[in-house]
């Protein structure tokens, strides 16, 4: 005979309590003891769920228990990354030495891991290579 598996409560953020029948607004659903998503989960607003799953059985005398379940969520590339300003406007003075430093490039990702890690790049005006860029740091160089 299945089991009937009703949300008690869950951390979601702040909180979430959803007592004792499972209404749609609640995140997290269960069926036959399956665990499923209810909406798209994103990492970078909750990463992690703690819930707490009554579980019961259907006879005469119902027996039950609690479960304590946490899910973690991992993430995945959605985000590109972010600079701190839309343009840069760095200035350069004539006749500078080579390697003198141009601008600091300031960006992040909100994702995590190996998803975070930027790397920097020029991609076109610099037909005559008088500009480089740090592929790990985002220092912009003349010369």
């Amino acid at each position: 005979m299945p089991r009937l598996f009703v949300l008690l409560s869950g951390i979601l953020g702040n909180s979430l309590n959803c007592l004792p029948l499972l209404k749609p607004s609640c995140a997290l659903f269960f069926s036959l003891g399956v665990i499923t998503a209810a909406d798209i989960l994103d990492r970078e607003t909750t990463g992690s769920y703690w819930l707490t799953v009554y579980a019961t059985d259907r006879g005469v005398v119902p027996l039950y228990s609690t479960i304590e379940v946490y899910i973690e969520v991992e993430d995945v590339n959605d985000n590109a990354p972010l600079t701190s300003e839309p343009i840069y406007y760095p200035v350069v003075m004539e006749n500078s030495p080579k390697d003198v430093s141009v601008i600091q490039i300031q960006a992040e990702d909100p994702d995590s891991g190996s998803n975070e890690k930027l790397t920097y790049r020029i991609t076109s005006g610099n037909p005559q290579n008088f500009f480089a860029i740090n592929i790990k740091t985002g220092k912009g160089m003349f010369g």
